[in-house]
């Protein structure tokens, strides 16, 4: 369905979006969706084409075998661990990742994930030979 290069701009794409939640949080401006959520949906998808090295298929680091060896296992990782920074919020709210939890943020993690891992499941299939039984 995609190419790498189709893979690469998105890609671009969702670290640009990251990027400006973060210049926008960090230069202390009220953007709504932008300051709120938009990092939280951007940055998981960033990380799970990064993971599953989809815009570079050719190289292959040590974190995409371990995280991103396949769809399930990098949206599966991804998710929780996203999900682990927000609830670690409750009980250490001055901590590493610090702010206030937002359980909404937790849908949004989801919701950045799914869209790449539903296109990069789709590649796969249509990607996958035709075996003898499928004719």
């Amino acid at each position: 369905m995609l190419s790498p290069g189709a893979w690469r701009l998105v890609s671009f794409a969702f670290l640009g979006a990251f990027l400006l939640a973060a210049a926008l949080n960090m230069a202390h401006v009220e953007a709504g969706f932008a300051t709120n959520h938009l990092a939280d949906i951007a940055g998981p998808a960033w990380l799970y084409i990064a993971t599953r090295g989809l815009a570079e298929p050719t190289r292959s680091t040590r974190l995409q075998r371990l995280v991103g060896a396949t769809p399930e296992r990098a949206a599966i990782i991804l998710f929780l661990g996203s999900s682990v920074t927000e609830v670690a919020q409750i009980f250490w709210p001055t901590g590493v990742f610090r702010g206030t939890f937002d359980p909404w943020d937790i849908g949004a993690f989801a919701l950045g994930i799914l869209p790449p891992y539903v296109l990069d499941k789709r590649t796969m299939t249509a990607a996958m030979p035709a075996t003898e039984g499928d004719s």
